[in-house]
């Protein structure tokens, strides 16, 4: 999944701050390299309750060192503490963006320090929550549960417990009404929070699958301000599980906007042939594909670095027509009809545009 060439930190970096969501700014002069800012600083302020002001400490952390892992994951325990899960999967896919191709063993690094904290204090609820959403990002479900048991049995009526467990409970598959149950738990415990409707979203997209309820609770968080990649997605496979396809392409390719730093044109495909493409953060490329009326468009997608892209067709008009993302397997690929004649644009990218490593596009 994850490749150990270092990519263009320039664009990296362009895609940290960018494109996933603004960054607060720390107390400390950002980007300069003799702020005093440190993760034991940052650590110390989420040990004493002041998540706010860890998050501006461990902000300032990655701004000085942008491809070391400590400041992320520090903010990644600030935001989980303060019920903003999007932020924290945000944060989680720019450990994947900027650090792992700089530095593979970071997820290591992280649950080795979890792993110490925990061996000191087994109950601590910072570290049970930062230790538990690290396995849910890297889809470790089963020991996510084991996690967030011991955080619930001593805060059952925390709204991350619930949710998170309720989530790996459906992701996992195992017991699905106990998960259920945890999602309805986080949800009358904290019934107005859009990040709370995402990963209900998430788990009914993924686990249970119930499309109508994922559906639902996507377009709530949606109405509530989150508008971000991931919600974006999900609504599209929605859109494309009930049959509209304009509908799902405008949502792929929104979520393309969102992470789109830089947009590269590609030389047109023509049917039969191949493009071998290299990715870093942010990048999209847009192909042009010319067609003739009622020829089929068949494009499929595939990388020996990455395990899932997404793409979106463009109407010569720009119309958004036909988009794709998990279509084979995690991969984007599509057939479709080309009503008139005409030069249509393909654009495509890694999910979250946060990969580095090559890219195949296919047009049979």
């Amino acid at each position: 999944m994850f490749k150990s060439r270092l990519p263009g930190l320039a664009a990296a970096a362009a895609f940290v701050l960018l494109v996933l969501g603004s960054i607060p700014v720390a107390a400390a002069a950002s980007g300069n390299a003799t702020a005093k800012c440190t993760s034991e600083q940052g650590q110390a302020f989420i040990d004493a309750g002041r998540y706010e002001q860890a998050v501006r400490e461990f902000t300032c952390v990655v701004e000085t060192q942008p491809t070391a892992v400590e400041g992320y994951r520090g903010r990644i325990e600030a935001e989980l503490l303060l019920d903003r899960y999007s932020d924290a999967l945000g944060d989680y896919a720019r450990i994947t963006a900027v650090v792992l191709p700089v530095h593979p063993d970071a997820r290591d690094t992280i649950r080795a320090g979890y792993a110490a904290r925990l061996a000191a204090s087994p109950y601590d609820v910072p570290a049970l929550t930062g230790a538990s959403f690290e396995r849910w990002s890297a889809f470790d479900h089963a020991q996510a549960i084991h996690l967030l048991n011991r955080l619930l049995s001593v805060r059952p009526d925390d709204v991350y417990g619930n949710l998170l467990r309720g989530s790996s409970r459906l992701l996992r598959g195992a017991t699905k009404v106990e998960g259920a149950a945890d999602l309805e738990r986080a949800i009358t415990l904290a019934p107005t929070s859009a990040d709370v409707r995402f990963v209900v979203a998430d788990a009914y997209m993924y686990g249970q699958p119930d499309l109508d309820r994922a559906f639902s609770e996507a377009s709530l968080a949606l109405d509530w301000g989150l508008d971000t990649p991931r919600v974006q997605a999900i609504l599209a496979t929605c859109y494309l599980a009930f049959g509209d396809l304009p509908a799902a392409a405008a949502h792929i390719k929104t979520h393309i906007d969102l992470v789109t730093t830089e947009l590269v044109t590609a030389p047109p495909l023509a049917a039969g042939d191949s493009l071998a493409l290299g990715l870093v953060p942010g990048r999209t490329y847009e192909i042009p594909i010319p067609a003739t009326v009622g020829q089929t468009i068949s494009i499929s997608t595939s990388s020996r670095d990455f395990w899932d892209t997404i793409a979106v067709l463009l109407a010569p008009d720009g119309t958004p027509v036909v988009g794709s993302d998990d279509a084979n397997a995690y991969f984007a690929a599509f057939d479709w009809v080309a009503p008139a004649d005409g030069t249509y644009r393909l654009q495509v990218t890694s999910f979250e545009s946060i990969n580095t490593g090559g890219l195949l596009v296919t047009r049979d």
